[in-house]
């Protein structure tokens, strides 16, 4: 698994263009990073190094590259330890054939043996490395063509993946899709045609983006592109791709100063908010709602901060539109829901990435059997996007530290809308009332934005105080309880801590056992009058038995050490109360010296 980025332009490539390319795709993987290049002879030359790739750049000089063609990669370790040998860049026997891959190849074990009968001798320990060992037998055994030779092995080998390929003394790349993402780049002043996993690595080089479809193997060289369906060999023109503009500069994806990411982005929350109220066009919003509420049952799916995203929807959908939806992990979805999937059924997807791979598995399942697929996405034009009926895109812009934080709220602003939208076809709403939603949103990020660095200062005075512990319990009820999961999924992320996130009436059955001796408890003081009484009486609880209680509030009364967050309507609750809870996490983890952007055996997007 990881993220592949190449180049082949008519001179030499620009300084930095590898390395920049490569960097913006660390949420792919940061275990090892390489490039292949051609000298001035054709020879392959490898560079390459296990871990994080700004650790290793200047080692292995991904800087300079001395060719007209490269291709670079950044590692996740799934097969294979991160070890120098299963660092991509793969060859085959001679030398002359260097491979890289994005996913995973189910049968490559089969293959393998049959070529190390054959005489071939493997130097990882990857199912990637079977690509190249293979186009050494086609190509230069059999003489075949090296689209044609990668073509029919994207027949025979199963999975879900991407490869890129060159060979000595040719300027080409050689490339399949086979269910993971390869975009091509092109420039207006044709000098260099680019390949990527995704569309904002190639922001401030490619003008243009065009991805291949699952299925489509490619042959490109400054000088042409030939690209063949895979099944049949028959060519596609590659004006029959999904064209996209990359619009974006290439400061958008930097950190704009900040130290890291992750605190970039949560201050990019407030315009996150409102760029989402624009990005959702009301035509497919209005679709969307209409499906929902013609639809027999409703699931929500999704994984991580995309589950709790929706999970924290099933409030919305019950309190504007008095419809019950059913939130369900997508990595669990085939076992538990699937079997009540069919005509009539709807499901909303998430995922941010778009590229997810038990999303994409259970969007593909279930409409196997029937279901209209609405996605909720960050990312035009991924997976998820195309492989759904309508989708609606988030529009928080990209985000790369690993742990998930505008686009939580992104999404929370998305699923907030369409449930509105739903609530005026059940009646629940009227449009001034749904008009008026929107309009609190934008206020809320108004008033955000004046808010987060007094946010910032008390978190980071909390921080000092949670330092030395190594668990704590994160809890809340009502609409707030998603929120208790996620922010403890924040500090596991960036602070490297076991967190728990427990439901606050759970925490009386068994977890209340473990605190004395300043044990660590935040609880979101729920916004549900109901709630109240139980609050109190887990907060008294806390505090005699010596806990450090840490209240999260929307007005002044709370026990322990208080955070007080802007008094707001209730949909919007769980979006105030989660930004101090980031900015805890985020210099908790960095007081620690944790890597808080690109947390030890994590990567952006979970993709196989």
């Amino acid at each position: 698994m990881g993220g592949i980025f190449g180049v082949v332009c008519k001179e030499k490539i620009r300084r930095g263009v590898v390395f920049e390319g490569l960097r913006r795709l660390l949420y792919r993987g940061y275990d090892g990073v390489g490039v292949a290049f051609l000298d001035d002879e054709g020879n392959i030359v490898i560079r390459k190094k296990p871990g994080h790739l700004e650790k290793v750049a200047n080692e292995v000089d991904l800087f300079n590259i001395p060719s007209r063609i490269a291709l670079g990669h950044t590692r996740y370790a799934s097969r294979g330890w991160p070890t120098v040998e299963n660092t991509h860049p793969l060859t085959d026997c001679t030398g002359k054939i260097a491979v890289v891959g994005d996913g995973l190849i189910e049968n490559y074990e089969a293959y393998k043996e049959k070529l190390v009968r054959k005489g071939h001798s493997f130097s990882s320990r990857t199912d990637t490395e079977v690509y190249a060992h293979l186009l050494e037998e086609s190509v230069f055994r059999e003489k075949k063509d090296p689209l044609e030779a990668i073509a029919r092995y994207m027949r025979e080998l199963r999975g879900m993946y991407a490869v890129a390929a060159i060979i000595a003394g040719k300027e080409v790349f050689y490339v399949a899709h086979n269910g993971q993402p390869l975009i091509i780049g092109l420039t207006h002043n044709n000098e260099c045609i680019y390949l990527s996993s995704d569309i904002p690595s190639l922001y401030g080089y490619a003008d243009e983006a065009y991805i291949l479809e699952e299925g489509m193997a490619a042959e490109i060289s400054i000088d042409n592109i030939r690209i063949i369906n895979a099944e049949n060999m028959e060519p596609i023109s590659i004006e029959r791709l999904i064209k996209k503009r990359v619009k974006y500069q290439v400061e958008l994806v930097g950190k704009a100063g900040y130290p890291h990411y992750m605190l970039k982005e949560i201050y990019e929350i407030p315009d996150s908010m409102i760029k989402t109220t624009y990005s959702l066009m009301e035509k497919y919003l209005r679709l969307a709602a209409m499906i929902i509420y013609g639809a027999k049952n409703v699931y929500v799916i999704g994984n991580g901060t995309s589950l709790h995203a929706g999970m924290v929807s099933s409030y919305y959908f019950t309190d504007l539109a008095n419809i019950n939806v059913n939130v369900v992990s997508a990595a669990e979805f085939p076992y538990y829901a699937l079997k009540n999937v069919s005509t009539g059924t709807v499901i909303i997807a998430i995922s941010q990435s778009g590229e997810t791979s038990d999303v994409i598995k259970s969007v593909k399942l279930a409409k196997q059997y029937g279901a209209v697929i609405i996605g909720v996405t960050n990312v035009v034009g991924s997976r998820l996007s195309l492989e759904s009926n309508v989708y609606l895109p988030i529009g928080a812009g990209p985000e790369l530290a690993v742990p998930a934080t505008k686009t939580f709220v992104s999404s929370l602003v998305a699923l907030a809308l369409l449930a509105g939208y739903t609530g005026l076809y059940t009646g629940k709403l009227s449009q001034t009332e749904y008009v008026g939603i929107t309009e609190k949103i934008r206020e809320t990020a108004k008033e955000l934005r004046k808010d987060l660095q007094v946010y910032d200062n008390i978190a980071e005075k909390i921080s000092e105080k949670l330092l030395g512990w190594k668990n704590m319990y994160v809890s809340s009820s009502g609409i707030n309880y998603p929120v208790a999961l996620e922010a403890s999924l924040k500090f596991k992320e960036a602070s490297i801590i076991h967190a728990e996130g427990v439901q606050l009436g759970e925490l009386r059955h068994g977890p209340l056992v473990l605190i004395r001796d300043k044990y660590p408890v935040i609880i979101i003081k729920p916004v549900e009058e109901e709630a109240l009484p139980l609050y109190n009486k887990v907060a008294e609880y806390v505090l005699s038995k010596n806990g450090f209680l840490i209240t999260i509030t929307h007005d002044d009364i709370g026990y322990g050490e208080v955070v007080k967050v802007k008094p707001t309507h209730k949909i919007l609750s769980p979006i105030t109360t989660i930004i101090p809870l980031q900015l805890i996490a985020y210099h908790l983890g960095v007081k620690q010296g944790y890597p808080v952007d690109t947390p030890p055996g994590l990567a952006k997007a979970i993709t196989t």
